[in-house]
């Protein structure tokens, strides 16, 4: 039963991971072939919902694989840079 537990749990996962990445590479697309801007209704949920697979898949065990679906996903991307700002620009470091 167990084993069904994980499917299920990898599926819910992998399953908006895809999803929301494909979205993402299709409204970055449009939007540079419009040259305008067009919002992304859920840009973060794809690399989000990928690093939290990588994490329960692997065991959380090494962090830094759970980076790639965070920079796959186009959504993601001003996420993981608004993360290193913050991190590099800390005042009370």
């Amino acid at each position: 039963m167990e084993t069904v537990d994980n499917i299920v749990g990898y599926i819910f996962l992998g399953v908006p991971f895809v999803i929301f990445t494909v979205m993402n590479y299709r409204i970055l697309f449009l939007s540079l072939k419009k040259a305008e801007r067009v919002p992304s209704p859920a840009p973060f949920i794809g690399g989000v919902a990928g690093a939290v697979l990588i994490g329960i898949i692997t065991g959380f065990k090494p962090g830094w694989l759970m980076l790639i679906p965070l920079i796959i996903d186009p959504g993601s991307v001003p996420l993981l840079v608004w993360f290193v700002i913050c991190i590099i620009w800390d005042p009370k470091r």
